[in-house]
């Protein structure tokens, strides 16, 4: 099924990232397969957008980690009452930001293999599917799956973010908050395990004690994102109104469209 849905200019939140601003880390974009650039669904970035003059008001459109408050959100409807227009929402909050991000941006044509690092504070966006990729691939009949992988890497010393949100760690022991991730390890398990400048030896060997904690806390995670549901579902639907608002063959109001949207995609099968 062909999505128009894609994430606009933002960085990575608390929701992606458990620490609070301004901790460093790299983002580690990995593709699984190739990605041509002439059939859309790859990566863009804003290069040097983390030292741009604009970033903070980038950082308060998007509810970026700059704007969580102190001690955290208190539930789901603080959460979305404090983040601004959501993380992915630029352009319909700021179309001048958004075109002035647009400027330095770079895409890259992915192939298999391929892992593009930058740093956390880094401005990117997914870019969206050409409407005729399969066409373009020389695969109409078939299911095409872009796959992609994301792995973040954060300083040891950086500080868990306290109150709701769906951070495996902080859901099973909430007292974690304000905590460093080291410290989250030594007394809880290797919930961010060390990878540099080696790994840690005790904690290889004590991951597999990890596993019923973290099956346990993935279902209360599951509740979490049941909470947030309606406001995602309400994201999407301004998403949706903005969109075909500004359509040339805009449709009659009551015949919309129905999409999921998810907080993280690694993948697209179309």
């Amino acid at each position: 099924m062909f999505s128009p849905f894609i994430c606009g200019w933002h960085v990575d939140d608390a929701g992606f990232w458990p620490t609070t601003f301004p901790f460093q880390g790299i983002n580690a974009w990995i593709a699984l397969d190739t990605i041509p650039i002439a059939t859309g669904g790859g990566f863009a970035l804003s290069v040097k957008s983390h030292t741009a003059d604009w970033r903070f008001e980038a950082y308060k459109l998007t509810g970026s980690t700059f704007t969580l408050p102190e001690g955290g959100y208190s539930d789901a409807q603080d959460m979305f009452d404090k983040r601004g227009e959501g993380t992915c929402n630029i352009k319909k909050s700021s179309p001048a930001l958004h075109d002035k991000i647009e400027e330095s941006k770079r895409i890259y044509d992915v192939q298999r293999g391929d892992i593009i690092l930058h740093t956390r504070w880094l401005f990117h966006r997914t870019v969206p599917i050409e409407k005729d990729f399969a066409k373009k691939l020389n695969r109409k009949k078939e299911k095409v799956l872009y796959r992609r992988y994301s792995l973040r890497y954060s300083p040891s010393n950086a500080i868990l973010t306290s109150g709701y949100g769906t951070e495996l760690s902080t859901l099973y022991n909430p007292s974690l908050g304000g905590k460093t991730l080291d410290s989250a390890c030594d007394s809880d398990g290797p919930w961010y395990p060390k990878c540099w400048p080696h790994v840690d030896e005790i904690e290889f060997e004590t991951m597999d004690s990890m596993s019923e904690k973290i099956t346990i806390e993935q279902e209360k995670k599951k509740e979490r994102m049941k909470e947030m549901k309606p406001f995602l579902q309400e994201i999407g639907r301004q998403h949706r109104e903005n969109m075909f608002s500004n359509s040339p063959h805009s449709r009659k109001p009551g015949a919309g469209t129905t999409a999921n949207i998810m907080k993280i995609k690694n993948s697209e099968e179309l």
